[in-house]
């Protein structure tokens, strides 16, 4: 997992990142962030992005990583 985020990392150096969380919720040992990215020096591009952690001792980690382009709004060309 460590040189896929090297990957993903490697294809946005330079750029700014603006991290957005809508929802941060934890129980237990669990948590999740829900909200949005948005890179906008290079590519100018906003993404969904949900992260799921676990607590393991007093360290939490992230488990998964799921991000993609939100879809149109369909309801922007309806009258």
């Amino acid at each position: 997992m460590t040189d896929t985020f090297r990957w993903v990392g490697g294809r946005f150096k330079g750029g700014e990142l603006t991290v957005e969380n809508s929802v941060v919720p934890a129980s237990g040992d669990l948590a999740y962030t829900v909200g949005f990215d948005e890179e906008g020096t290079r590519r100018p591009m906003v993404i969904r992005v949900t992260h799921v952690y676990r607590r393991f001792g007093e360290d939490w980690k992230l488990v998964h990583r799921h991000a993609d382009f939100s879809p149109e709004d369909e309801r922007l060309g309806q009258a």
